[in-house]
């Protein structure tokens, strides 16, 4: 199965890199940018087939060798990009080196698969077949997923002026960084619901409770501090170049919280089973970008001049589509008052953060934030919000994920 969606992977990633260069070839985009097509093809493909090893080690449930993985392969692919500029490199060369190192990552985790019972490969065209038959509802999902933020590119590119699209890159990368705590705990909780689903139905609706109740305090000071300390992350490319990705990331704290939700929602329906109506649902955000990104854009760039965000406010109406989707889809008792309870507590605590956060703003940042999130967290401690188990997997949690977070930060930068 390995060695057959390897194959089927590298074939269809030559028939898409082609519709896309067909694609920028009749919208007239300059010969630069077909360049970068091509080589962040060869990137994404890379990346594809370490995905696809690192998916086959998480299905058994080992989840810290995908972790050293990803975290490697970003501190390596940020080193290749900060020689390559330092020798005087540009797009091409940061592009190219970067697959060097997907190649490097690619041979290193190699070895790894053999202790988890993958022998020789092979390629057989029944076993494409059955893949393809059974993964079609991920294929629908993969898609919209890849299709609305290129949707969103193209519109920007059309109807904002060049440095719009410079802000909300911007944006879109900080906001990508504030997602990795989620991210981390979706990608550990996944192999554990299938087996679960299967196994122990009681337990799987307690896992994913669990796991909502967790992100419920992990959301809001990462939602909130995205809002109320936009430039921190900005400071990190230019306040002076991209001071209007500030207001991206205001809008977009809201995106945040709904990101939160919306993943391991969406992970608990994959795995009970309903993945051809996930991904129906996630097609949706297609459709969303498609009717509101050519009214908001016009509007809010001649408004604001920063048609970004028109984007912004239809990402978040499209996730709010997607939220309502998804608690429909559910299975029963994944939501009970304990988990409405504990939101209303950490919504509670968020406002003591606010409110401490815009008195302390004047100060420096570095004296603001650390108080913000000392009175988020004694909000919980005092309400009765957090109990032991749930400090357990925050920290599990964070410590996963800031380790990810230092890589991720370092590449933005660079």
């Amino acid at each position: 199965m390995l060695g057959s969606s390897l194959a089927w992977r590298a074939g269809t990633s030559i028939i898409v890199y082609a519709a896309l260069a067909f694609g920028c070839y009749l919208l007239k985009y300059p010969a630069e940018l077909q360049w970068a097509l091509g080589l962040t093809s060869l990137l994404t493909t890379l990346t594809y087939f370490v995905a696809t090893c690192k998916d086959t080690i998480r299905g058994l449930e080992r989840t810290d060798i995908p972790a050293y993985v990803h975290v490697g392969q970003q501190l390596l692919a940020a080193l290749f990009v900060v020689a390559a500029l330092l020798l005087g490199g540009k797009l091409r060369a940061t592009l190219f080196v970067q697959s060097i190192a997907g190649v490097i990552v690619l041979a290193a985790m190699w070895p790894a698969l053999r202790p988890a019972g993958v022998g020789a490969l092979s390629v057989r065209w029944t076993t494409i077949k059955s893949l393809f038959n059974g993964g079609t509802p991920f294929v629908v999902y993969g898609v919209a997923m890849a299709l609305q933020p290129n949707i969103d590119a193209v519109f920007l590119s059309k109807l904002a002026p060049l440095e719009v699209m410079g802000w909300y890159a911007v944006s879109r990368r900080l906001v990508g960084t504030l997602l990795l705590p989620a991210t981390a705990l979706i990608n550990a909780l996944y192999p554990t619901l299938c087996r679960l689903h299967a196994t122990d139905q009681n337990s799987f609706a307690r896992t994913t409770n669990g796991a909502l109740r967790t992100i419920s305090l992990l959301v809001v000071p990462v939602a909130l501090g995205c809002a109320l300390f936009p430039e921190l992350g900005v400071a990190l490319f230019s306040r002076q170049s991209f001071r209007p990705a500030e207001d991206n990331l205001r809008v977009m704290a809201l995106l945040v919280a709904l990101v939160y939700f919306s993943m391991p929602i969406g992970t608990c329906i994959l795995a009970a089973g309903k993945q051809r109506a996930w991904s129906i649902v996630q097609s949706l955000c297609i459709v969303t970008s498609l009717v509101l990104d050519p009214l908001l854009v016009p509007v809010f760039q001649r408004r604001t001049g920063n048609g970004g965000l028109g984007l912004c406010v239809a990402a978040v109406v499209s996730e709010l589509i997607v939220i309502a989707f998804g608690v429909g889809l559910a299975p029963k008792g994944i939501f009970d008052r304990r988990l409405v309870r504990l939101m209303l507590l950490a919504l509670a605590s968020g406002a003591a953060m606010t409110l401490v956060a815009l008195i302390t703003k004047p100060l420096m940042p570095f004296v603001a934030v650390p108080l913000s999130l000392l009175t988020y967290v004694l909000g919980l401690w005092l309400t009765g919000a957090i109990d032991e188990d749930q400090m357990a997997a925050i920290r599990g949690t964070m410590g996963r994920g800031f380790s990810r977070l230092a890589a991720i930060r370092f590449s933005s930068w660079s």
